[in-house]
């Protein structure tokens, strides 16, 4: 009797809790595998809800974005560093911080995340300016015009949190909201 291959998944905040499968056969159920990232809608989510992958994954095709503009042009000849700059900002940080509300709030831990966003900022300081590996990371940012990552999202994050002040009273989404939490987020 062959059984489909279903898969399940299991939020904790245990450090090491075991990922058994659940065994349904006995009740004419299927074989529920558990998984470790789950995709849905372009987000990915973890046990633990840290979003590391999903932050990482997204840096990953950052990163290979930069290295694909790098074509356009080296620093003698090419794209002038202003465009470079314009190209950074309108193509590359959209998809960095791509869905960032879920996990850039007051109270989680988010120095690995934006560890991995300072990744993509120093290369494409780089890549804008021209210079060597070698070169301080902040004075490079600076020279390319770039603002702190951690800046960044936190204009981003009040930008968000504004909107919501601007929905109607009437509207179905302040039944969700408590508008105490909005206005300490701020």
């Amino acid at each position: 009797m062959e059984h489909n291959k279903s898969e399940v998944f299991h939020f904790t905040q245990a450090c090491n809790s075991p990922n058994l499968s659940i065994n349904l056969t006995s009740v004419s159920g299927p074989i529920l595998y558990p998984k470790s990232i789950w995709r849905y809608l372009g987000f990915f989510f973890d046990c633990k809800l840290n979003f590391h992958h999903h932050v990482h994954h997204y840096v990953t095709k950052c990163l290979s974005t930069l290295n694909a503009m790098k074509m356009l042009g080296n620093s003698s000849r090419g794209l002038l560093p202003t465009q470079k700059h314009l190209l950074y900002r309108t193509c590359i940080v959209p998809i960095a911080l791509y869905e960032f509300q879920l996990w850039f709030f007051k109270g989680t831990l988010m120095v690995k995340n934006i560890t991995e966003l300072k990744k993509i900022q120093y290369r494409a300081a780089l890549w804008i300016t021209g210079t060597f590996h070698t070169s301080p990371s902040e004075g490079i940012k600076a020279i390319a015009g770039l603002v702190p990552i951690i800046l960044h999202l936190k204009k981003l994050n009040g930008q968000h949190h504004l909107r919501y002040t601007t929905i109607p009273p009437s509207h179905a989404i302040n039944s969700l909201l408590n508008k105490h939490q909005i206005r300490n987020q701020n």
